[in-house]
């Protein structure tokens, strides 16, 4: 009962850096500038404009005609990142087909290859298929050393299918590589890597957005590591795993939770585990600066459900709300999330760069 009580008083705290939890909705000119960017990003051709944008609406106008397909990507791109929850349009003009017949309205609309993903990475979450660069001191039950962590990760959209107002499924592809090496080696040995990758199915409609995927993880020591730690007991870690994950963004404060269910490893794991967090952001904290803040926790059958807790707080810089980069903060305890070691507890503070492209 202790333990929850601690938990909830940390998540408390989080929401009060975010000054507060209750004020919930999007200011005008980020909402004005947010759709600028996509429309200029992925939609110039289309010769749009925003008449206004408050309240978690956008009213658009176009110079010319609008087909029925272009006018669902336009619709879906706004809607898809959560922070627009309906999309206007005034004196739209409808393009016809060359021989003069209306246009059907199709119930889906198809698109391939999609330049965006409808359910963003998990901050704190130490294993997210992006591009990083951490510096951590670690704390382990067996040693103790200056480490460096780097991730290089993307996902890949295949392709969306429309559903109506505000609702939209993607399929895609995750891969990321994890490495760890410690920075008081001489040459700075590579300690752990880990090979992720995965297919997601997302769903979003509003705020809400799920995530399913299967996934595979591998993992393994470096080569100078072994050499220089010849006793060590090397782990032929591999599994895969289904998880679903739902998240309900409201503008400043993102919730989620969900788990998973390992269907194969190597050694044989117990194969429940859970995760929920939260995510906040504090728009031009600091001048240009977003303040970010975010708490991931995690428990796993396999480790008695003892939790993992991650945080990470700092600030974010984007040029045109398109690509961003972070610098945070971050404390984890736990065990570890380095695969072959993933019978360690664990211990870091450090700071990180990430790239969201």
């Amino acid at each position: 009962m202790n333990c929850w009580r601690r938990r909830i008083k940390q998540v408390g705290v989080l929401c009060w850096l975010l000054s507060p939890c209750t004020a919930l909705a999007a200011e005008p000119g980020y909402l004005a500038g947010y759709t600028d960017a996509i429309l200029e990003i992925y939609f110039n051709d289309l010769r749009l404009t925003v008449l206004k944008a408050e309240a978690e609406e956008v009213l658009l106008v176009a110079e010319g005609c609008l087909n029925q397909a272009d006018q669902h990507a336009v619709e879906h791109a706004l809607l898809a990142a959560g922070h627009i929850k309906r999309v206007a349009w005034q004196d739209l003009k409808s393009c016809l087909p060359e021989d003069g017949t209306p246009a059907v309205p199709a119930e889906a609309v198809f698109e391939p290859l999609p330049p965006y993903d409808i359910f963003d990475p998990l901050m704190a979450d130490p294993r997210q298929p992006q591009f990083s660069m951490r510096y951590q001191r670690y704390h382990s039950s067996t040693r103790e050393f200056n480490a460096a962590m780097v991730s290089f990760g993307e996902y890949f959209g295949f392709a969306n299918s429309w559903w109506g107002d505000a609702s939209v499924s993607q399929i895609g592809l995750q891969a990321a590589v994890f490495g760890l090496f410690n920075l008081d080696a001489p040459s700075s040995d590579l300690v752990n890597a880990d090979y992720w990758i995965g297919i997601p199915i997302s769903y979003r409609s509003g705020p809400w957005s799920v995530l399913t995927r299967i996934y595979h993880q591998s993992s393994h020591l470096g080569d100078e590591f072994l050499l220089g730690n010849p006793g060590v007991r090397r782990v032929n870690l591999s599994y895969e795993d289904i998880e679903v994950l739902a998240s309900l963004d409201l503008n400043s404060i993102r919730l989620y939770g969900g788990g998973g269910y390992i269907i194969h490893s190597e050694p044989d794991l117990k194969p429940w585990h859970f995760q929920t967090g939260v995510e906040g952001r504090k728009e031009n904290l600091l001048g240009s600066l977003d303040g970010m803040a975010a708490a991931d926790f995690q428990t796993q059958e396999e480790r008695g459900w003892h939790w993992n807790y991650s945080y990470q707080i700092g600030f974010a810089f984007s040029h045109r709300r398109a690509r961003e980069i972070r610098i945070m903060l971050e404390h984890f305890r736990g065990y570890s999330p380095n695969g072959q070691f993933y019978q360690e507890r664990l211990r870091y503070t450090g700071f990180g760069f990430y790239f969201d492209l």
